[in-house]
């Protein structure tokens, strides 16, 4: 899950009533308690929720800044005497996916061998996109010219191009938008 996506779904608990907790959002998410913390502190950082110390249970409690929720929030519990309750069994929600756009790996091969460079467009990041492009305008002129090697520089110009295409594409199914390969 990225990180956007992250900060989405935490809103929308925090929407919904849900006191953001790093249990809760575990719970919820089904996403490993450190990154929720990690991605919850990083939240904080840029200002975008609030930390607040529970005195009653002494856990720190997030609030999403500016946001007003369509549930009542949750009354505080008056002290009562520990009750052993028997662990409900555990049960699997699938979640409802948000609306995410897939971009097909099969075109982005083609697109990438087809126009080697400006290919990548449809799924790598601009940058990436631009220095492509210009490496293979570069290359192409100066190994074109050449009976040579520009049938070699065009066979692996396109291989290469068609293979990063394929790879931006599966890249940008996993984040959900334009990402780098390696980060």
């Amino acid at each position: 899950m990225s990180y956007e996506r992250f900060q989405i779904e935490v809103i929308e608990l925090g929407s919904r009533g849900v006191p953001l907790t790093v249990a809760n959002v575990v719970a919820h998410l089904r996403t490993p308690p450190a990154r929720v913390q990690r991605e919850l502190d990083r939240m904080a950082r840029e200002g975008l929720v609030d930390l607040e110390v529970d005195e009653n249970e002494g856990f720190v409690v997030y609030r999403v800044r500016g946001l007003s929720t369509t549930a009542p929030r949750a009354r505080r519990r008056e002290a009562r005497p520990m009750q052993v309750a028997r662990p409900a069994p555990m049960t699997y929600v699938q979640q409802s996916p948000l609306t995410v756009t897939r971009k097909s790996v099969t075109l982005a091969v083609v697109l990438g061998a087809l126009v080697p460079g400006i290919g990548l467009a449809y799924a790598a990041p601009l940058r990436v996109v631009l220095a492509a492009s210009l490496l293979v305008m570069l290359f192409g002129r100066v190994l074109g010219a050449s009976l040579i090697f520009a049938p070699l520089f065009w066979v692996f110009t396109v291989g290469v191009s068609a293979l990063f295409g394929g790879l931006y594409a599966i890249r940008y199914n996993q984040e959900g938008h334009r990402a780098r390969l390696l980060s």
